[in-house]
């Protein structure tokens, strides 16, 4: 897929008392290296007593460049000689039911055409990847994400709040969260069957249930999540967790207008990955 960011997209502006500005440990500026011992330190907490998560904690950079050509895939690491972002983006793979295989081939095959996400549509969970910016508070947490695709947020109750009833699925689902020790656990549900768990065919069913556990160690950020979908996966899949590191004198921004420019590809079949 060939696809062009321009022009501006909206975000959801958020004021808070305190920020703290942190950034993808596996993602730095080549060369730059993390402070010594960042999860030795002190956890900052809030006055309920909870680890204050308030903070930039991830900005999506560009990672190794994947392109499908036919039936190759050819990755060139040029500008992370050494790998470490495609490891660090890697998800993991789902184990799909034996009789599914063939559809998650001929999806994966013809990915260009029928991933909403080339098309700049939402990405969905957990494929959106773990928050970029966080806003805390005694009642909610908001994450906010500066993704390929545009501007995004989800607004989790911590207050004790069930989920809803009787809303439409959603690209991102419906969210709530509750405190287990010091990490935060978000439970989605209501999770648009359109959207994919990632790149190469990834579908998922309306059953589809999403658990993310969010935890805080003096000024590193752990995200971890786990797919369950009895009704397409065999058992669940826990994706690959990210380890986030505190970004200093940064902040998120607006995401770029996404214009999809695939159309020439569409023949070929051919496309790029699709990194967060």
């Amino acid at each position: 897929m060939k696809r062009y960011l321009v022009g501006l997209a909206g975000l959801v502006a958020v004021t808070v008392a305190c920020t703290i500005v942190v950034a993808d440990a596996q993602t730095q500026t080549p060369g730059a290296k993390a402070a010594p011992a960042a999860s030795a330190k002190a956890t900052p907490r809030t006055a309920d007593g909870h680890p204050d998560l308030n903070g930039m904690w991830y900005r999506r950079v560009a990672g190794p460049v994947t392109r499908r050509i036919g039936k190759s895939i050819v990755i060139s690491d040029a500008p992370d000689p050494e790998g470490r972002a495609r490891a660090a983006y890697t998800p993991g793979t789902p184990k799909y039911k034996p009789e599914l295989l063939a559809k998650i081939k001929e999806l994966k095959d013809d990915q260009i055409n029928a991933d909403p996400s080339f098309h700049c549509g939402p990405p969905g969970i957990p494929r959106i990847g773990p928050p970029q910016r966080i806003v805390q508070n005694a009642r909610e947490v908001v994450f906010l994400y500066d993704d390929l695709n545009g501007n995004y947020f989800r607004l989790i109750p911590t207050d004790g709040r069930k989920h809803r009833a009787g809303i439409e699925p959603s690209s991102l689902g419906d969210s709530i969260g509750t405190w287990n020790g010091d990490s935060l656990v978000v439970d989605v549900t209501n999770i648009a069957e359109e959207t994919w768990l990632g790149d190469n065919g990834l579908f998922h069913s309306d059953k589809t249930h999403v658990v993310e556990r969010i935890t805080r160690a003096g000024d590193t950020l752990k995200w971890e999540a786990t797919v369950e979908d009895p009704e397409v996966l065999v058992e669940p899949w826990k994706v690959n967790p990210r380890t986030l590191t505190m970004m200093k004198d940064t902040d998120i921004e607006e995401a770029a207008f996404c214009e999809d420019r695939g159309i020439a590809d569409r023949v070929t079949r051919d496309y790029h990955g699709n990194v967060r």
